[in-house]
């Protein structure tokens, strides 16, 4: 990937956000919050170090709050208040980095998912014709 623009905002405008950089990585997940958060089979989430991120509009976001099926870890999961678009999600495990939504991205042609998290709670009918690494449950360490 070539410089990537790390550039998008929350479908009613209220926030933006940019980041600098290459991203640490693009990952798919398919846990059960994902997929409720997403309202689709997987989210698909561009992890970025948590000091390159400025969000113009923060003030409009709200968060959510849930914990991690394995790790008893926080997820912070942030959304805008008003359209309520997911904008990032924050892991306590993964200090530091931020994840993204990539549906938000301004120009999303660049993305190319890397590695498949969460993958033993993937739909049986959901097959891709690209090779992923695969984590079965939870992140990879």
């Amino acid at each position: 990937m070539t410089d990537p623009s790390i550039v998008g905002g929350c479908l009613c405008g209220a926030v933006r956000y940019r980041a600098e950089g290459e991203p640490a990585a693009v990952a798919l997940c398919h846990c059960e919050d994902c997929q409720r958060q997403s309202g689709a089979a997987f989210s698909v989430n561009v992890l970025v170090g948590t000091e390159t991120l400025v969000i113009d509009g923060a003030e409009s976001l709200k968060v959510f709050e849930t914990t991690g099926t394995d790790t008893g870890q926080p997820r912070q999961r942030r959304f805008c208040g008003t359209c309520g678009s997911p904008i990032v999600s924050e892991l306590a495990e993964m200090e530091g980095m931020v994840a993204i939504k990539a549906g938000t991205l301004d120009d999303r042609s660049w993305i190319e998912p890397e590695m498949a998290v969460w993958t033993e709670r993937k739909h049986p009918w959901l097959t891709a014709d690209i090779e992923l690494g695969e984590f079965p449950r939870d992140l990879p360490t």
